[in-house]
């Protein structure tokens, strides 16, 4: 039981996640502390405008996710995130078979998205603020808050999902400097 609840708490993340990545922010240059939106590079993406790109930067891999999720392609979606996460929904019996199709599910409800501000918290660790935009809540559970933490891993060259989304609190923000406005 605990072992399923595991994996459903995994692909919930992961789901949410797929329901909301935001866009590839072009001007994040690595660094410590949080940068956060202050200017017109920081756009809202909507469904129709996001595009692969790649793994090289959290942001480019919130946004693979994201494209990956809304064309159904649940394999790129799975190459998003790290392999603990990986491991504990292919242990479960059908656990790919379900976490592909509730990937297609969940996808359907994305409008928009929006990365606020990325913190660096190591060389291979950084967390992304994102603002959500979607059509309606799941049928079971809570709607999606606006505003969530997603955690990043760097595994290798790329960046992956480190784990499961989480609430924006202010005090996420304390402590960090804003990128300036250029």
């Amino acid at each position: 039981m605990k072992g399923n609840l595991k994996v459903v708490i995994v692909i919930a993340g992961a789901v949410i996640l797929a329901a909301a990545i935001p866009l590839l922010v072009w001007k994040l240059a690595p660094s410590t502390g949080v940068i956060s939106s202050g200017n017109s590079s920081w756009r809202h993406l909507t469904k129709k405008q996001m595009t692969f790109a790649g793994y090289a930067t959290p942001e480019a891999t919130l946004q693979s996710i994201a494209w990956a999720a809304i064309n159904g392609d649940g394999e790129k979606v799975f190459a998003c995130l790290n392999p603990d996460m990986q491991a504990d929904i292919t242990k479960e019996p059908n656990g790919r078979a379900r976490f592909n199709a509730d990937i297609k599910q969940h996808a359907q409800q994305l409008k928009g998205l929006q990365i606020l501000a990325r913190k660096m918290l190591a060389d291979d660790k950084a967390e992304l603020k994102i603002k959500l935009d979607i059509t309606s809540p799941a049928k079971k559970g809570k709607p999606a808050p606006g505003f969530r933490i997603q955690p990043m891993v760097k595994v290798g060259d790329d960046w992956k999902l480190g784990g499961s989304t989480r609430g924006y609190t202010p005090d996420w923000d304390e402590g960090s400097q804003p990128e300036s406005a250029s």
